[in-house]
């Protein structure tokens, strides 16, 4: 893959998965990210492809918002375009009535793209992997 494929395919991933998130199911969303066009080994080390994420989601700027769901499926899509095999997940913590939710992407027992120890605090609602 090219270096100029690569870069077209994730930024579009970054236009196409959270466009897809707002009129789509979250599980027609994974669907699409597996879809995905996926190298046969890594081109990139995940922790840069999470900078980028963030880097590229970070502001806010689009038709999307910058949420931990919309960064982690956009990082999901991307690791498996390098050749990754990610692992993605929605979690859930506090009292029934006023629960907070997060979404995060793992490689093996390491979430990326959050503070060390941020997914522990979460209880496993959905887990995902190509």
């Amino acid at each position: 893959m090219s270096r100029t494929t690569e870069r077209a395919l994730a930024l579009s991933a970054t236009i196409v998965v959270p466009m897809a998130l707002r009129f789509l199911s979250l599980r027609t969303v994974l669907a699409i990210c597996d879809w995905w066009p996926a190298a046969r080994h890594p081109l990139h080390a995940p922790h840069a492809l999470a900078a980028r994420v963030r880097r590229w989601l970070g502001r806010g700027r689009g038709p999307w918002a910058s949420t931990c769901l919309t960064r982690s499926l956009v990082l999901y899509t991307m690791l498996r375009q390098h050749g990754h095999r990610p692992r993605f997940t929605v979690g859930v913590t506090g009292p029934e009535v006023r629960f907070s939710a997060h979404a995060w992407v793992s490689l093996g027992d390491t979430a990326l793209g959050d503070p060390r120890g941020t997914a522990d605090a979460y209880t496993h609602l959905l887990s995902h992997s190509a």
